[in-house]
């Protein structure tokens, strides 16, 4: 009997072995993307840099700088002149700007490149730390400076100075296109990119494709991979903050009774802490390995060509660093706590939120319960802080005809990168677009390494003036050839 189990043994072994072998071996990339041709349009960072000093920042709504917007919208009108006599322009909710590049063919759906012009604020404590002031647009030898310059006008610039140059040798595109500049996306889009969204679905318009932030030209930031990867957002993760509160009378710090409202707060938290969402592999993360799995190295290949058999260890390995970690689960951190006035009074109140970022599939009232029956404390009530919370977007098709235009427009610019999907773990305009194109991509042409990352919303936030030239070059090449 022990010969005949070790027999049966040995032949799964064997069995199993060849499937994985197999299918390692047979496991290809959906599409090798050819490129159009590059187009060598003319880039303008010293434009780019002015427009870092507008300071265009979200604070809330109903905080809006007018003068800064206005001043802003006048210095595009000076800089890109060909495009405001020659494209119709409409505002919407007095700052959002909305370009209509009229088609040859008005058969032809007509294609949506978003960006947005508002910014974050520099922290006052950290303006020290910053090389040139944030709003100042210092252009040096090899970069540009400035708040915006990678989260958003870097983008935005780059759009209009590939619409420019387009109009300088009097292209016309065969499809309309519209170029969609929202002014509130950093505080959520309400006044901006939904606006202009609604107001598109109430014309009819059906989009061929919408491009908007999200996601980028990476290097060194996909394990395994040496190329540069451009990563192409075809889904965004949902949103939602949870608030948590306790009232019990507080006192004399003399006197504590057995449950504060901290501690209740304290314990609530920690059992959040201690039940993390489950990992899971999305769509979008499917679509990425099919893409990225082929180009590893022949042991990561055979791990991404067998999820089915490792997805155990590709979980483990993702697990270790916070951005791949996100990708496969739903995340859950707690954001602000409030309590207490003086080291020896009690309070009677105390509150924490408690942010998430959706995957697919995980909805905001599935968070709500599941944390209720985690905490299980009548003590503590809970509920969505602010009202705000939104699902996951769906996720559009990236062996689409949209989306092969996209990679071929990335391969013309960048040839050594491997185009794949992506799901972006922040929240954009686009996700608002989505009752007007099934075909909604986030992606930016700006090269990011792990250097860069904290530089977005943070410290010394710049752009390269070579990126710069071949984000233009980008959206010149697609506009051309979409």
């Amino acid at each position: 009997i022990m010969k005949l189990a070790l027999r049966i043994i040995g032949l799964v072994t064997a069995s199993l072995l060849i499937i994985v072998l197999v299918r390692t071996f047979n496991f290809q990339s959906p599409e090798k993307y050819s490129a159009y041709d590059r187009l060598e349009v003319k880039a303008y960072p010293d434009i780019l840099a002015k427009a870092l000093s507008f300071e265009t920042i979200s604070h809330k709504a109903g905080m809006i700088d007018d003068s800064a917007f206005s001043k802003f919208h006048l210095f595009l009108e000076n800089s890109f002149p060909l495009v405001h006599q020659k494209l119709k322009l409409e505002k919407l909710n007095k700052y959002s700007l909305l370009f209509h590049w009229e088609g040859l063919d008005p058969q032809l759906d007509p294609i949506v490149i978003m960006a947005h012009q508002d910014v974050v604020p520099a922290e006052y404590s950290s303006l020290d730390k910053w090389d040139y002031p944030p709003f100042s647009g210092v252009q040096t030898d090899s970069f540009i400076y400035g708040r915006g310059s990678l989260d958003d006008k870097g983008s935005l610039i780059s759009i209009l100075n590939a619409c420019e140059e387009l109009l300088k040798i009097n292209f016309k595109p065969n499809r309309s296109m519209l170029f969609c500049f929202g002014h509130d996306e950093e505080i959520g889009g309400k006044d901006g990119g939904l606006a202009i969204a609604q107001l598109l679905e109430n014309r009819g318009i059906r989009a061929h494709m919408v491009l908007d932030e999200g996601g980028n030209i990476v290097s060194g930031l996909v394990p395994g991979i040496d190329k540069p990867v451009a990563l192409v957002g075809t889904s965004e993760k949902g949103y939602v903050s949870l608030e948590l509160s306790a009232e019990i009378p507080g006192g004399h710090s003399s006197m504590p009774n057995s449950k504060t409202a901290i501690g209740q707060i304290n314990k609530a938290l920690y059992k959040l802490e201690q039940n993390p969402l489950p990992n899971r592999i999305t769509e979008p993360l499917h679509g990425f390995i099919s893409c990225i799995g082929p180009e590893l190295p022949f042991s990561q290949k055979m791990a991404f060509a067998n999820t089915w058999l490792f997805q155990p260890l590709i979980f483990k390995v993702y697990e270790g660093s916070a951005s791949g970690s996100a990708l496969i689960h739903s995340t859950q951190v707690a954001t602000i706590f409030q309590s207490g006035i003086k080291d020896n009074v009690i309070p009677n109140r105390a509150k924490a939120t408690v942010n998430y970022r959706l995957l697919p599939g995980d909805e905001p009232s599935f968070i709500l319960e599941r944390a209720r029956k985690l905490i299980g404390d009548s003590l503590v009530k809970i509920r969505i802080f602010e009202d705000f919370s939104i699902s996951a977007s769906p996720v559009s098709d990236y062996k689409s005809e949209a989306f092969r235009s996209i990679g071929k427009s990335i391969k013309a610019v960048f040839p050594e990168a491997i185009v794949s999907p992506y799901l972006v773990i922040a929240a954009t305009d686009s996700r608002h677009f989505y009752n007007i194109s099934d075909h909604v991509y986030r992606f930016a042409p700006i090269v990011l390494t792990k250097e860069d990352l904290p530089r977005l919303h943070g410290i010394n936030e710049r752009i390269s003036i070579l990126g710069y030239e071949k984000s233009v070059r980008f959206y010149a090449t697609l506009m051309k050839n979409s």
